[in-house]
């Protein structure tokens, strides 16, 4: 994707490591990410035994839980987005599509749940509605990541031309894509095949419909493995593992609505769509205070020039004093690059030939 030699952002970092999408993760972040998908899956193993275990109805529970869904999607695109447009890069613009597709099939969704806004659903919605939409909402999903995965596969890969032009046609895109699946699934519900009979939705397992979504989440996260997994990717690789989690007890170990197992899936669920949101305005906030930290330091920095210029005693050195401190600064700030373990081999040459030009310039200046 955009594999560019990194440049220096407010807070001192490259810019490749000032955006989830380019920075590489640490090795406490793989640590943090193993100890959250070893707790889900504990607590998954826990559910599988009790998963078909009738519970009361509560259709209220729909909204609730569909809503905070779509607010976490969509701002989850948003900020994809904004990275899209700050990297002019396909990739994260799918990504971004992705969670935006998210956040807009919640929706007619939630509008057509038997029982959570009308005793049938809204919308013209038959007994198959929401079961497909269900299927079509995890299933795209995990294509747009297989599409972001191998986008990112590809390594370098030319600029978008219009970023927000790009933008503004994806959303489009996705909207539209979203229209035709509810039209598809309510004008069309007679010419889908039959899945789920009142509340049991167990032929969708024994005619493997549910498992083939679950394969092709697994695959998704398969395809975003790399040795060296880049921030972004490693969060999206635990989101897919807990969705894994989500549809077994939700929609294949799980045998109806209202069970123990559908209940339990859609709480992973909501946990697995807020972690790269969390990731994202983590990095905000980190880019920020670096910003505001960069801001004070520089203004430190001037001070301490014009003290000393103002020094009767302190003359000026030989040259032009402000373009030695600028390369002193320069030098300084290649070496603690240098020490960063988020650098491939590519990025490493380019700064150390870049430190090496300035250390060239210092010494051709001395007297």
């Amino acid at each position: 994707m955009v594999d560019q030699l990194p440049k220096s952002g407010a807070d001192g970092r490259s810019d490749s490591e000032l955006f989830l999408a380019t920075a590489l993760a640490t090795r406490s972040q793989r640590h943090l990410a193993l100890a959250i998908a070893s707790v889900c899956f504990v607590l998954f193993i826990a559910i599988v035994p009790m998963a078909q275990a009738p519970l009361a109805r509560v259709p209220a529970f729909i909204p609730s839980y569909e809503a905070a869904l779509t607010f976490n999607a969509l701002i989850t695109a948003v900020l994809l987005f904004e990275q899209t447009a700050r990297l002019r890069a396909a990739a994260p613009l799918v990504l971004a599509c992705g969670y935006l597709f998210d956040a807009f099939i919640i929706v007619p969704h939630a509008l057509t749940f038997p029982g959570a806004f009308a005793p049938y659903g809204l919308l013209g919605a038959g007994p198959q509605t929401t079961f497909w939409l269900y299927v079509l909402w995890h299933g795209v999903f995990a294509l747009f990541v297989m599409a972001y995965a191998i986008l990112r596969r590809r390594g370098r890969a030319r600029a978008l031309p219009r970023a927000g032009l790009m933008i503004g046609a994806a959303v489009a895109g996705v909207a539209a894509l979203v229209a035709a699946i509810t039209l598809l699934t309510t004008l069309g519900h007679d010419r889908l095949p039959v899945m789920i009979n009142g509340a049991d939705y167990s032929q969708a397992v024994t005619k493997g419909i549910t498992p083939a979504v679950w394969a092709l989440t697994l695959i998704a996260m398969i395809l975003l493995w790399q040795r060296r997994l880049r921030v972004l990717d490693l969060w999206l690789i635990l989101v897919l593992w807990i969705w894994l989690l989500d549809i077994a007890l939700s929609a294949v170990v799980g045998a109806s609505r209202f069970d123990l197992g559908w209940y339990a899936g859609r709480i992973f669920g909501l946990i697995a769509a807020s972690f790269l949101l969390i990731a994202l305005l983590v990095e905000l906030a980190k880019i920020h205070a670096g910003a505001v930290n960069a801001a004070a330091s520089a203004e430190r920095r001037l001070i301490e020039i014009a003290r000393a210029r103002a020094r009767p005693d302190n003359p000026p050195p030989a040259g032009n004093s402000t373009e030695a401190f600028i390369q002193r600064l320069n030098i300084a700030h290649y070496r603690s690059l240098l020490e960063s373990e988020r650098l491939d081999d590519a990025q490493r040459r380019s700064i150390e030939r870049l430190l090496v030009e300035e250390q060239a310039k210092q010494n051709s200046k001395r007297p």
